[in-house]
């Protein structure tokens, strides 16, 4: 009988390795010694440490964007220290640019390619943002609008200032930081994570239409990461969104981790790059149709997928009942302000 099994695997295995072998897409490692490189929300965070792992990567250009002046100067001058300890030929220079504001994103493009002594960005690292984790009802039009205007349409209105240049040259690599909330939302990040759901649809579409002319798009989905962003963010979480976020006792990732698994994600091209247990589990049990990369990666998601969507169903039920908890106590704490009031 065991022989007869070893035959109905093998028969089936072969099958599912040759339909793999064929759907993983082949993608050339990244060039980091050609890279002109146009990183937004470079001044702090996650994109300031980006900014450093790339300038140890050797790249040759490396322009910071955002609002602020004085801290992008800093920012700057922070790259620069790490230029020179690790001896890279990197030139660091920034631009003040407000990517919600199409002529601030015209003017800032055209100044970061003089910047470049005329080279054209052929890495865009779209990574401005910010979130607003209130409730819905306590949250606002203009909340919802604010985050809308940068999180996601500030990142078009960048990428349509630069994607001609990379069709033109047929090569170019375009990064959208996005979130693991845009698969897996959660109570509180109700508005935020509408709008890195719809920039992850984006870049998914986006890849489709130009890979074969030599641009690939990317997402970055980050677990929790310590930063000055995520700080702001614990000051105005709704109770329940705290408490899903720390659910299992999780500690936040640092910048630089998140920054080198970018860095990683970048040279071998991965659609989605994230950091963490949690992350990976969550990619392989959500990646459906988008371009596979792996062989090894591919037949995993394949072999556990119907596990992985009862793990998470299960962490689903948790979450829902976590803000049942939450809500409910709320609520009958209110009730008891009211009656001690009458």
């Amino acid at each position: 009988m065991w022989w007869y099994l070893l035959a109905c695997e093998l028969a089936l295995g072969a099958p599912l390795v040759m339909a793999a072998l064929w759907a993983v897409q082949h993608v050339p490692r990244w060039e980091w010694t050609s890279s002109t490189v146009l990183l937004t929300g470079g001044s702090a965070g996650i994109g300031l440490s980006t900014a450093e792992a790339l300038a140890r990567k050797r790249v040759p250009y490396l322009v910071l964007a955002a609002r602020r002046e004085a801290v992008l100067q800093e920012a700057v001058q922070q790259v620069k220290g790490v230029i020179a300890q690790c001896g890279s030929p990197t030139r660091v220079s920034y631009i003040v640019m407000d990517v919600s504001d199409e002529a601030s994103v015209a003017t800032g493009v055209a100044q970061a390619t003089v910047q470049c002594d005329g080279h054209r960005i052929n890495l865009l690292i779209c990574n401005a943002g910010f979130a607003y984790p209130a409730r819905f009802v306590d949250s606002t039009m203009q909340n919802a609008r604010q985050m809308m205007e940068v999180n996601y349409f500030g990142c078009l209105n960048v990428v349509w200032k630069v994607l001609p240049d990379m069709l033109s040259a047929k090569r170019g690599r375009v990064v959208f930081t996005s979130s693991m909330v845009a698969r897996a939302p959660i109570a509180g990040y109700t508005l935020y994570s509408a709008t890195k759901a719809g920039l992850r649809a984006f870049a998914h579409s986006l890849d489709m239409e130009n890979s074969c002319l030599g641009v690939r798009v990317q997402v970055v989905s980050p677990p929790d990461v310590e930063t000055p962003g995520y700080a702001h963010e614990n000051e105005v979480k709704s109770p329940e969104c705290a408490a899903i976020s720390a659910f299992g006792g999780a500690t936040p990732f640092s910048s630089a981790a998140m920054a080198e698994a970018i860095v990683r994600g970048i040279e071998d091209y991965t659609f989605d790059i994230t950091l963490g247990s949690d992350g990976a589990l969550l990619n392989y049990g959500c990646a459906g149709i988008e371009p596979a990369t792996s062989v090894c990666a591919l037949l995993v998601q394949c072999t556990i997928a119907g596990l992985l969507r009862l793990g998470l169903a299960v962490l689903s039920k948790l979450h829902y009942g976590i803000v049942k908890r939450v809500r409910v106590t709320n609520v009958s704490a209110e009730a008891r302000k009211a009656e001690k009031r009458d």
